[in-house]
C-alpha cells in the first residue's frame, strides 16, 4: 500500500487529443494532465448541434466537474462527401483520412503525407 501511495503522488504526464471531421461535420478535443495526485483536463465535442466543453478535476476527494459549458451551435451535422478528417494525438502523431470513392470494399482512405 505504502508503495502505491508513493506512485501515485510522482505519477506524472500530459496528453491531448483532437478530431476534426470536415466529412461528417463534427469535433472532438481532449486534454488531460496529472502531477502528483491531482489530474485537470477537458473535453469538448461538437455535433452539429451543440458545443459542449467539460472541464474537469480528480484528486483524493475525487472527480469534479469544474466548469460546463453548451452552446447551440447549427442544426445538425453537415455530410461533405469531398472533405477531410484531420486526427492529432500526442501519441499518435497526425493524420488524415477522406472517403474512399474509388473502393467499394473501403469507405475510408489514409492521405497520410
Amino acid at each position: 500500500m505504502e508503495k502505491e501511495k508513493e506512485q501515485n503522488e510522482n505519477a506524472h504526464y500530459a496528453y491531448g487529443s483532437q478530431v476534426i471531421d470536415g466529412i461528417n461535420g463534427g469535433e472532438m478535443h481532449r486534454e488531460e494532465t496529472r502531477d502528483g495526485t491531482k489530474v485537470t483536463g477537458s473535453y469538448s465535442y461538437n455535433d452539429g448541434f451543440v458545443q459542449r466543453t467539460v472541464h474537469y478535476e480528480a484528486d483524493e476527494n475525487g472527480y469534479r466537474v469544474v466548469k460546463d459549458d453548451m452552446e447551440v451551435v447549427g442544426e445538425g451535422p453537415v455530410f461533405n462527401a469531398g472533405g477531410q478528417a484531420d486526427v492529432q494525438g500526442s501519441l499518435i502523431g497526425k493524420y488524415s483520412i477522406k472517403l474512399d470513392t474509388d473502393d467499394s470494399d473501403k469507405h475510408y482512405k489514409d492521405i497520410r503525407a
